[in-house]
């Protein structure tokens, strides 16, 4: 089983977004795919409700989860039992870590929604990564917030891996608003200072569009969605899924 984390320090950057549409694409070719939102807010349990088949809490306390032996996207979601993961981090992280091991036959792929906040959840979706996506919106806080979550990736390899490395996939600018000079040189600053961890330093970008935010209320992928603004989220956010899955399955599980 291959598992993406995809992390940031900072709300509202389109993790959840994200993280849902990478779920649906690897799904689409029969592939298992397995997502868990870390995240006690559930917004990607609200949009992946019909796959779900257990809670993520069950993955730090028990009980043990039964999975199922289907292809599509199959939900362990997210709620405010996760809130209690800190209070207990030792016992939850090595417990997490040994439940996603007892599901690794069981899925091809593994999507990791994180919350915003570092914390034990994070601690634990890095310690089980195969890889890091890093989505950023182009705002001064969540560009200081890069080498802080560079720094954290390092801790967990370091203490929780026996130095084993997390395949840095790369920074994603997401929510990009094209007409904003201010935007535009956010871009050109972060090409500037962090151009080698960009995933797509030709200028790919995820930019601010009505569909994305339409296709999590329908829960539906936003290319199945046949409105002209879909269709051009659509054919954007694909291009930036096939990198991720070729990156995926050129690793070791």
């Amino acid at each position: 089983m291959k598992v993406l984390a995809i992390n940031n320090q900072k709300g509202g950057v389109g993790k959840t977004m994200l993280a849902v549409h990478v779920a649906w694409y690897l799904a689409e070719n029969g592939a298992r795919v397995l997502c868990v939102d870390l995240d006690p807010q559930g917004n990607a349990s609200f949009t992946l409700a019909a796959g779900q088949f257990g809670d993520a809490r069950q993955l730090f306390f028990g009980p043990a989860i039964c999975p199922p032996n289907a292809p599509g996207v199959h939900l362990l979601a997210g709620d405010r039992g996760l809130d209690a993961v800190d209070f207990r981090l030792q016992e939850a992280v090595l417990e997490f870590r040994g439940a996603m091991a007892g599901l690794a036959p069981h899925f091809d792929y593994a999507v990791l929604d994180t919350p915003p906040t570092w914390g034990g959840r994070n601690y634990a979706a890095l310690m089980v990564a195969s890889c890091l996506l890093a989505p950023i919106d182009l705002e001064t806080y969540a560009l200081q917030g890069v080498r802080q979550l560079l720094a954290q990736k390092a801790a967990v390899e370091r203490q929780a891996r026996q130095g084993r490395p997390i395949d840095f996939l790369g920074l994603l600018p997401s929510r990009f608003q094209s007409q904003s000079p201010r935007q535009r040189q956010s871009l050109a600053d972060l090409l500037r200072a962090e151009g080698s961890r960009v995933m797509f330093p030709e200028f790919g970008v995820l930019t601010q569009r009505q569909g994305y935010a339409e296709a999590l209320d329908l829960k539906a992928p936003v290319w199945t969605i046949r409105k002209t603004a879909a269709q051009d989220a659509g054919r954007e956010i694909r291009k930036v899924l096939a990198t991720i899955k070729a990156r995926l399955d050129g690793i070791p599980a």
